[in-house]
């Protein structure tokens, strides 16, 4: 078999696998610089296919034809490659109208010469060559025009290569090697075609450039799309990334950082080149949690505070996104930092402040209540008070329990308008004139008209609050103690003196099972001079139940529809029954059994309402 033969089948082949590669870089098309690559690789299909037919060839005239349209590929190389380099380092618009016609103009020239008549030695004569050159192919002197062209095509490939160089040498320290040996091919190829147009006879009359381009295109395919650094270089980088306050990294399928823009290696306080190479997880610990088994995650956001430095801590909001190339199998993560440490301070200081508020809160609320109800001879009592659903503040519901004159107690349950600090300055304002009041000897509707005129405030209308008091006495009987009623199996029990100012009249449940309010009314305190206090007496036997509240129950809302006096009757009652049929229940018991179940009854029932207090009494 004759070399040329050989030679042919050897450019044939070649031709092959650069169509093989150029199919397989289409399918990958959309990856930066990937239809540059499929242009320089047609190029190549078309150089290697007809110089090897060129090869084969006996006569000048067979020569020629086939040289012209090997031509078709030579030519097309150069502006191939540049379209390839340019916008795999991220150009906008890496041949545009005015470029596509520039580099065109030589390629035009040259096509347009090998096509007409005579015209092809401008660029190369052909002679019969002698039997000691490869077989008896003719062999191609330069013309006129083939070195212009030559430099031509050298200059745009330097201009290709130069921006190819200055891209590969930026990517990351575990690719440095990959990289070298991307620029060695790229370069071999052309000084191979220096060293055969100076002397032809130094490879035997044979162009070796296709042979060394094969080289290139598997290395350029292996190296771009092997290690995915096509699919890793944003388009337009320069331009977006570059610029972004934001930080941006651009991570490998091994979780190693590949590219980072001048703002992500500013918030990790560290040089580009102690960026690029390293392990994203070693610089940003939180990326442990978000990466996930085998560092595989779908989208994912998270924190971070990093320290050390000259300056102070930052805090850094994570956005981490697969990258994935056109079959959707995944080729790195892309990570977006932001510096928010502006926010986190905001957010620390005003949870400082909200901790302060709800301390501060607490201990208002404490203020509105006693710490524990006392003991007051003849009752037993139970007190249950809850902050509004809508919480924040400091209610005004209150209730208090004292000694009053002459050995009598005094109660008193109530409700100041508004919320927060204000309110809680007014409630406790009433709470310790109430207790003032309550020793002066006066009736209970005197204590809530003396409390009034004490509310009186011209400048804040808004000042006022509903009230219910009383004082409690052993029951009287005629001329006979306690003791003597007891002795003699007569009831037992305790007289309370009742004063309502604009409140929800208490709830009264008889031993009989009986249930009704009250009958007890009068106006709100501190919006008028003169108010109508109401004041009643009840009789409090073995037995029965008084429980006082706040509007706060019975104004509960679920939607349209409010929790209501019949509601809380029906709680009570039905509380009061199901104990009764326990053995060995006492009155402090039930008390506390009654005050728990209309405090969950209205939370159960509410899903808007406002502060609960409720004051629950018996007979002990």
């Amino acid at each position: 078999m004759s070399h040329s033969v050989v030679l042919g089948l050897g450019l044939g082949f070649g031709a092959a696998v650069y169509l093989v590669l150029a199919a397989y870089v289409w399918m990958h098309r959309r990856a930066s610089g990937g239809r540059g690559l499929v242009a320089l690789l047609l190029a190549n299909v078309a150089w290697s296919l007809f110089y090897a037919i060129e090869l084969s060839t006996r006569t000048v005239a067979a020569a020629q034809i086939w040289s012209g349209l090997k031509f078709v590929g030579v030519v097309t190389l150069a502006p191939a490659f540049w379209a390839f380099a340019t916008s795999y380092a991220g150009r906008r618009r890496p041949l545009g109208s005015r470029t596509f016609l520039l580099l065109a103009v030589e390629p035009v020239i040259v096509l347009t010469a090998l096509a007409v008549p005579g015209g092809s030695d401008l660029i190369h004569t052909y002679q019969e060559a002698p039997h000691t050159r490869l077989a008896h192919a003719p062999v191609a002197d330069s013309g006129p025009l083939f070195w212009p062209h030559a430099v031509y095509t050298y200059v745009v490939l330097l201009a290709a290569m130069a921006t190819l160089v200055t891209r590969l040498v930026r990517i990351a320290r575990p690719y440095r090697r990959q990289a070298r040996a991307l620029i060695v091919a790229v370069f071999t190829p052309m000084v191979g075609n220096v060293a055969f147009n100076v002397d032809p006879g130094l490879f035997a009359g044979i162009d070796p450039t296709p042979f060394l381009f094969s080289v290139t295109a598997v290395v350029l395919v292996w190296g771009f799309f092997r290690l995915h650094l096509l699919d890793l270089v944003p388009v337009a980088r320069s331009l977006v990334v570059e610029q972004m306050l934001d930080g941006v990294l651009v991570l490998d399928a091994y979780g190693r950082i590949v590219d980072a823009n001048p703002s992500g290696t500013t918030l990790l306080r560290r040089g580009r080149g102690d960026v690029v190479g390293r392990y994203a997880a070693d610089l940003l610990p939180a990326l442990g949690d978000l990466l996930g088994r085998n560092g595989e995650v779908a989208r994912a956001r998270g924190h971070t505070r990093l320290g050390g430095g000259s300056g102070p801590p930052v805090d850094l909001a994570l956005s981490l996104t697969p990258l994935t190339d056109a079959d959707g199998s995944r080729t790195g993560q892309l990570i977006v930092l932001t510096d928010v440490s502006e926010q986190v301070a905001t957010q620390r200081r005003l949870a400082s402040l909200l901790e302060e508020q709800t301390r501060l809160a607490g201990v208002l609320q404490a203020g509105l209540k006693p710490p524990e109800l006392p003991t007051v001879p003849g009752l037993v009592l139970a007190a249950r008070s809850l902050p509004s659903g809508r919480g924040g503040d400091v209610g005004g519901d209150f209730y208090d329990v004292h000694p009053a004159v002459a050995g009598e107690w005094a109660f008193v349950l109530g409700d100041v308008s508004g919320k927060g600090v204000q309110a809680a300055v007014v409630t406790s304002m009433v709470r310790y004139t109430v207790r003032t009041l309550s020793v002066q000897g006066w009736t209970p509707a005197q204590v809530l008209q003396q409390l009034n005129a004490a509310m009186l405030e011209p400048d804040d209308p808004e000042r006022f609050c509903t009230v219910v008091y009383g004082r409690t006495g052993p029951l009287p009987s005629a001329g006979e103690p306690p003791v003597v009623r007891e002795a003699r199996g007569r009831p037992v029990g305790m007289r309370l003196w009742i004063a309502l100012g604009g409140h929800p009249q208490p709830l009264l449940r008889r031993r009989d099972g009986s249930i009704a309010p009250v009958d007890v009314s009068g106006t709100a305190l501190g919006l008028l001079p003169g108010v109508d206090i109401g004041e009643t007496v009840v009789d409090l036997l073995p037995g029965d139940l008084l429980v006082l509240y706040t509007d706060g129950v019975i104004e509960a809302r679920n939607g349209g529809e409010q929790f209501g006096e019949a509601r809380l009757a029906w709680v009570v009652g039905a509380t009061m029954d199901r104990l009764a049929l326990v053995a060995d229940v006492g009155p402090t018991e039930l008390v506390d059994a009654v005050a728990d179940a209309v405090v969950t009854a209205v939370t159960g029932f509410a899903r808007d309402r406002d502060d609960v207090a409720v004051l629950v009494m018996a007979v002990g």
